[in-house]
């Protein structure tokens, strides 16, 4: 199976073809991938859209899942697809009647030719809201939430993972993606590879090779309003504290292209308090169990 995802992702093709057959071979029912727009699961398919929610497959199927900070929808066609009951996405960035999708290959923004509105009348178990979690307590409860690459720039995270304890019914489960603050492009900025370096380069300077840790950003930049620059022993801190057993943890070490080789013992020495894990976790995937 593991050979037969690696080649349905490099032949996009293949994988249409193949695809509701291993949705079949799972237990999905054939009846229900009708009820997605093909052309919206084509487009899902060739903008990035499938991967992270195919390895999300063993705990969202057959459950009700919101999925925080889902941006513009097309997660959702492949948490229905990967055989999610209903799917309801929120975020204060929807926009229920723009198409404009950032494309998950290259991070360009494109026409994906399907808004929110346009999928949600398409297809009566997927919903969007522009909101909150918080606004949602009291009125929905779901099995499963999910957040993709959004902890990250949670202001609140202790809050709003509070927010989806009171959101989940009994055992429900929680899985999420951080990227690492102190790996080597944890702050989001350029460079975000090794090939994006301009050497010289003033815009680059406070965050190249590790200077976004010691650099004094202004209380306005990006990385002091759009990250929480939490630790991942803070991030499982935090996680537990909001009454969530974790159940998987585990870490992705950078690769050469995200500068996991140019950490140097000078850099490690103007860090002390920090491990050789902080240094290179790129990021880290997470599923936790509600407590009883």
């Amino acid at each position: 199976m593991e050979r037969s995802r690696r080649l349905l992702d490099r032949w996009p093709i293949y994988y249409w073809r193949r695809y509701p057959l291993m949705l079949a071979a799972n237990g999905f029912k054939p009846r229900l991938l009708q009820q997605i727009p093909k052309s919206a699961i084509q487009q899902a398919l060739q903008l990035g859209y499938l991967r992270w929610t195919r390895a999300l497959a063993p705990w969202c199927r057959g459950k009700d899942v919101i999925d925080v900070g889902c941006g513009m929808g097309l997660h959702g066609v492949g948490f229905l697809l990967e055989g999610a009951k209903t799917y309801v996405g929120i975020d204060p960035e929807v926009k229920p009647r723009s198409a404009v999708i950032k494309d998950q290959h290259n991070g360009q923004r494109v026409d994906c030719g399907w808004t929110p509105e346009q999928l949600m009348h398409a297809c009566p178990r997927f919903e969007m809201i522009r909101g909150l979690s918080n606004q949602l307590e009291g009125k929905r409860t779901f099995d499963f939430a999910a957040l993709h690459n959004a902890t990250e720039h949670l202001t609140d995270l202790a809050g709003v993972l509070g927010s989806i304890r009171r959101l989940l019914r009994p055992g429900g489960t929680l899985v999420f993606n951080h990227h690492n603050w102190y790996c080597w492009n944890g702050h989001h900025q350029q460079p975000k590879t090794v090939k994006k370096i301009i050497p010289g380069d003033s815009t680059q300077s406070p965050y190249i090779d590790w200077a976004h840790l010691t650099t004094q950003h202004p209380p306005e930049s990006y990385v002091m309003t759009k990250l929480n620059r939490h630790s991942m022993a803070e991030v499982r801190s935090i996680t537990q504290a909001a009454g969530f057993e974790i159940q998987v943890w585990q870490p992705t070490r950078s690769t050469e292209e995200q500068g996991v080789d140019r950490l140097t013992d000078a850099i490690r020495k103007m860090h002390p308090h920090l491990t050789e894990a902080d240094f290179t976790t790129q990021n880290i995937f997470v599923v936790a169990r509600l407590k009883s």
